[in-house]
């Protein structure tokens, strides 16, 4: 469907914890990557939704990847 929004975090290692903030730290969702048979590649798809499956607001949100004792931080903007 062309009007299906989603994010796709890219280069990730072969198991990884995906979090997802708002800029005020409120935890929207968090989810799980492994690298299977089914996925391959090292990229998991989230689809801008809440753990609640409310479609997430436009504004900036921050995201972690943990794998092991390694984390990653970044930030995202989400425009209407």
């Amino acid at each position: 469907d062309e009007y299906l929004r989603d994010l796709h975090f890219i280069n990730l290692t072969s198991t990884c914890k995906i979090s997802i903030f708002t800029v005020t730290g409120e935890k929207i969702t968090e989810f799980e990557h492994v690298t299977t048979a089914d996925n391959p590649t090292g990229t998991a798809k989230w689809d801008l939704r809440t753990v609640n499956n409310q479609e997430i607001a436009p504004g900036l949100y921050i995201y972690a990847v943990e794998a092991g004792s390694e984390k990653h931080i970044g930030k995202f903007v989400v425009v209407r």
